[in-house]
């Protein structure tokens, strides 16, 4: 939180129990913003765990052209899956 957040929500517990509702509010907004930040660095996460895996087998093949032949549809399904949630909006 913003230092100006800090003093609304110190401004808001000063004025008492009618704030209630205003910071709810205020942590359920933090909340999506958490939420969203978190499902971003997953795709992230999931992006780097294709990828490693992706090179690694390239390093096996001495190639891509297997795995450029996999992409999407014939990936295992635990790669399959890193890469569709890498690539999801």
């Amino acid at each position: 939180m913003e230092i100006k957040d800090i003093r609304l929500f110190m401004e808001w517990c000063a004025e008492g129990p009618s704030t209630y509702p205003k910071r709810k509010a205020m942590f359920e907004e933090r909340k999506a913003h958490m939420e969203s930040e978190i499902a971003n660095m997953n795709r992230a996460l999931d992006m780097l765990k294709f990828k490693c895996w992706y090179y690694e087998e390239a390093m096996q093949d001495g190639g891509e052209d297997r795995l450029k032949a996999l992409i999407p549809d014939d990936l295992p399904d635990s790669v399959r899956k890193a890469c569709e949630n890498a690539h999801a909006r």
